[in-house]
């Protein structure tokens, strides 16, 4: 649970983990059908989780609710935890 299909999603996320170490995702499809004359449209949901126990096994882990969802909320939440990694450390450094 440390990639998905999706490339933006996918090195967004692989930055992230290099700031969360706990940080786990999942990605779901489904073809959505449509109703007349419409084409099907692939639907894409993503899940967040982190780790509990990150250096043991088995694993569990809590998912992240407010971080999972579309494309866009996934991000979002992930470029979150890596600006608040960087502000930390530059705080940590006093600049």
């Amino acid at each position: 649970m440390k990639k998905v299909i999706d490339h933006d999603v996918n090195k967004i996320f692989q930055e992230a983990l290099e700031h969360d170490k706990s940080l786990m995702i999942r990605q779901s499809e489904w073809i959505e059908e449509q109703r007349l004359f419409r084409k099907p449209k692939l639907k894409q949901v993503f899940s967040i989780f982190h780790d509990c126990n990150p250096d043991r096994e088995p694993y569990q882990a809590r998912q992240q609710a407010s971080g999972s969802g579309s494309k866009e909320v996934v991000l979002a939440y992930l470029y979150g935890i890596i600006n608040g990694s960087l502000s930390r450390s530059r705080s940590a450094n006093g600049l």
